[in-house]
């Protein structure tokens, strides 16, 4: 080997490595050997670096927030109730319309007949209040706000029928309370009511049911007071009933300066009905004195229509 060699051969070691490592004759390729060791050793080591690296910062990283499905609202029924209702609205149309161009349809030439007609109408009135309140609750409750329930299907499908049948049972009650033909228009008036208002009618159930019938325990209070009328307004004819307790068998009342006609009193004292006496249009007093002359007066209560 000449100096030449030796010189470049020393010159390529690495400071601080030691000169036994010095290569000979053949040193050049288990040189080269050991470059490729210390190449693959430094690229394990760069290859397990950076995947340590990587997973560090993968472990490091925030896990994106998890998204959450929104199930769409329930809402089959809502465009079928609408439309049934639109249908139920078209069939009171034409049963009002042949109604009254047909004279002898749905008319009963008995001695009771003008009271079955009036139970008819009263059941018209009922349903076509009951379709009011059914197309109030589509407009009222949304799908897209979520309050519409596909459960209330069973109460819009025959909400029509049930307010019918508390239109012809208005009929019954006001008979029941004065044998006599009731107010058509009153009638008319209070079964449509009744028919968007289930509270109400079951709210006058329990009033009728009170001056006809007497359950045990339902005991008189002495002390005399009236707070309620109903209506608060009407003309000659009209039903009214007067809610408090105390009141007597015999007890006296008067619109004004005259008397209710036809008055009933509850077994319990609490309810008084009748029909409005004559009077002038404006607001009256409503008294009602016991037999004991113990009186309660509603001032300025009950306005006469014209």
């Amino acid at each position: 080997m000449s100096m030449s060699d030796t010189g470049s051969a020393a010159g390529s070691q690495k400071p601080g490595t030691s000169s036994s490592a010095t290569p000979t004759s053949g040193a050049p390729t288990s040189g080269a050997s050991a470059s490729g060791a210390a190449t693959s050793s430094a690229s394990s080591n760069a290859a397990s670096g950076s995947g340590a690296t990587t997973s560090s910062r993968s472990a490091g990283a925030s896990a994106p927030p998890a998204v959450v499905a929104v199930a769409a609202p329930k809402c089959k029924s809502r465009g079928f109730i609408f439309f049934y209702n639109l249908l139920f609205v078209g069939v009171l149309a034409a049963i009002g319309i042949y109604y009254l161009a047909r004279p002898e349809f749905l008319r009963f030439q008995i001695e009771a007949g003008d009271k079955i007609d009036i139970a008819i109408r009263c059941m018209w009135f009922g349903a076509l209040g009951g379709v009011v309140i059914s197309l109030k609750g589509v407009y009222d409750h949304h799908c897209n706000r979520g309050d519409w329930d596909d459960g209330f299907i069973l109460w819009h499908l025959g909400r029509p029928i049930s307010a019918a049948l508390a239109g012809l049972i208005t009929v019954v009650l006001l008979l029941a309370i004065n044998p006599t033909s009731p107010n058509e228009p009153v009638a008319y008036a209070i079964a449509f009511i009744f028919g968007t208002q289930e509270r109400r009618f079951f709210n006058f159930l329990s009033e009728v049911a009170a001056l006809v019938v007497r359950v045990p325990g339902d005991e008189q209070d002495s002390t005399l007071k009236a707070v309620s009328l109903t209506p608060l307004e009407g003309k000659q004819g009209t039903l009214v009933i007067i809610g408090g307790q105390g009141f007597r068998e015999g007890a006296k009342i008067t619109f004004g300066s005259n008397e209710l006609v036809g008055v009933i009193i509850s077994k319990d004292g609490r309810i008084i009905a009748g029909t409005v006496p004559a009077g002038t249009p404006g607001g009256v007093d409503v008294t009602v004195t016991n037999p004991d002359q113990k009186r309660v007066v509603l001032a300025d209560k009950f306005t006469y229509t014209a």
